[in-house]
């Protein structure tokens, strides 16, 4: 029977997965900020150029935001479920669950006129960033390396 690694020993997975500078930490979210902010205004400018300011402020904020907190937060899930399948998938469906129900319901209220063609490409993006992190602390867990020695 697998037993999920103690939880120590998880976090200190977690901590050297994560050891990543705050300079290059702080370079992605603004890239996210500007790629996704853009893609936002893009989308929503329609018939006026303000007509795309809100959605591009509100998706650039949220990318910036979220592409600091989301790689802790799989982590953080990934570390507490037992190995096996449900520890693959749980934790990015669960993330992006969250974050995308989150994100469409703000741009509800700041009144973004195209939700579904603004979200959808930064969610996708975050999907499979989110089951890449899972494969690296998967791959980097030498608990889980030695479970699939055992069980070929």
């Amino acid at each position: 029977m697998a037993m999920a690694p103690h939880v120590s020993d998880s976090h200190k997975l977690a901590e050297t997965y994560l050891q990543t500078s705050r300079t290059f930490q702080y370079i992605s979210a603004s890239l996210a900020f500007l790629l996704w902010g853009g893609w936002a205004y893009f989308i929503n400018s329609g018939t006026t150029s303000t007509s795309g300011i809100v959605p591009a402020i509100t998706q650039g904020s949220y990318s910036f935001i979220i592409t600091l907190l989301m790689t802790h937060f799989i982590t953080f899930q990934y570390n507490r479920i037992p190995a096996g399948v449900w520890r693959t998938f749980l934790p990015p469906v669960i993330t992006i669950s969250l974050t995308g129900t989150l994100l469409v319901f703000i741009h509800k209220l700041v009144g973004t006129p195209e939700i579904l063609f603004t979200v959808t490409p930064a969610l996708s993006i975050a999907l499979l960033f989110s089951f890449y992190t899972v494969y690296k602390l998967h791959s980097s867990s030498p608990h889980e390396r030695s479970h699939n020695a055992d069980n070929p």
